[in-house]
């Protein structure tokens, strides 16, 4: 407690740079969270999407650069039904839309009969029947943020759309999505024929090596098409292995940044605290010691800096979710592995900062030291 004391003791002495180089390091430890949060909750808003719907697997053309990109023969679906193991197949069209007050909206063709069409939770109005091909059913999210309820008219691509029904579905992205009959989208789109993934349910979804043997039929008989799992589809997906790419990126320049204005701040503290440090060494303090003790001040600015970072991350992190450009396709939710990864990042880099200081502070000669004015 004694060797704590003196740490805070000494950070204390001078409150304005200590205060500035807290900030520094709780700015980009924010920045961490903010941005490694915001890519793996663009990850998770999809798998929740695809998990709400009842899917277990996923099948769009290889060598796609992000799903939205793919572009797949709608007659394919039928070919997909046939292989063992395969229970149902529901072929979709995908795409980002803005709609009336520039809202950026998923918006998803089904065909008829797609069993995605019975996962809808419509909390008010039905489902568009076969005589509404320009029916919709707004996610609840998006159909508040329009003021829109069944009756009402969506303008999407400057055509017009009946609101037949409204669904509460779990998940942002669901909640946010534009439901549609596929062939009032492939129109709309200049699309016809075109999907854009197949989504799978299989047979034994629980069943490690059953799922294992129908990927295997499935990459067999359709070598053009990609499969994967329900969770891997995230950690799969080029576009979003980018995302991620750049976050952690930007995220490792800004707390290499604040490792420098810390190593700047012990450095001065040495330089300031020669006399003292001389002052320990002669009176019996290992070089160890004293080593520690600089290390600790670090470690101290490091998670003051470092708390006030991971608040201001999540607040930063909600605050990018509720952005109309990117509104209803995060999820802003922090984990615990999120905050763990933060604190061991931070914690490394606050140490690393602080070693060439203290390894200054131990090679003073302490003769000289007492000396120092």
């Amino acid at each position: 407690m004694r060797f704590l004391t003196i740490a805070v003791r000494d950070l204390r002495r001078r409150p304005l740079r200590s205060f500035l180089t807290s900030l520094g390091i709780a700015a980009a430890v924010g920045s961490f969270v903010a941005f490694v949060g915001m890519s793996r909750g663009v990850g998770r808003a999809i798998v929740n999407r695809h998990l709400a719907g009842g899917t277990h697997a996923v099948a769009f053309p290889k060598g796609t650069i992000g799903i939205l990109a793919a572009s797949a023969d709608e007659s394919l679906a039928e070919q997909l039904r046939q292989i063992d193991g395969v229970a149902a197949v529901a072929a979709e069209l995908i795409d980002l839309v803005a709609v009336e007050t520039g809202y950026v909206a998923l918006l998803s063709g089904l065909a008829p009969g797609s069993y995605l069409w019975q996962s809808l939770h419509l909390h008010d109005g039905k489902l568009p029947g076969a005589d509404e091909p320009k029916g919709v059913v707004l996610g609840e999210a998006i159909a508040d943020t329009l003021g829109k309820r069944p009756g009402d008219t969506v303008e999407i691509r400057g055509e017009e759309f009946l609101v037949t029904g409204v669904a509460r579905q779990s998940g942002v992205i669901a909640n946010s999505t534009i439901v549609l009959h596929l062939p009032a989208m492939q129109e709309l789109l200049r699309r016809q024929g075109k999907v854009t993934i197949f989504n799978l349910r299989l047979d034994h979804p629980d069943d490690p090596e059953k799922v294992a043997a129908v990927k295997a039929r499935l990459a067999e008989a359709f070598v053009g098409l990609a499969f994967n799992e329900t969770d891997e589809v995230a950690e799969k997906d080029e576009m979003l292995q980018m995302l991620r790419a750049i976050a952690w990126s930007i995220s490792v320049i800004a707390l290499v940044m604040a490792a420098v204005v810390m190593l700047n701040t012990l450095i001065m503290s040495v330089v300031e605290r020669t006399r003292e440090i001389g002052v320990l060494s002669a009176v019996g303090w290992q070089a160890g010691r004293i080593l520690a003790m600089i290390v600790l001040e670090g470690v101290v600015l490091t998670a003051i800096g470092g708390v006030v970072g991971i608040l201001l991350g999540i607040g930063g992190l909600h605050c990018l979710a509720s952005l109309p450009p990117v509104r209803g396709l995060i999820d802003p939710e922090v984990t615990l592995r999120l905050v763990l990864e933060v604190c061991g990042a931070a914690l490394l880099f606050g140490v690393l900062g602080s070693l060439y200081p203290a390894w200054r502070a131990v090679t003073l000669d302490p003769v000289d030291a007492l000396r120092y004015e």
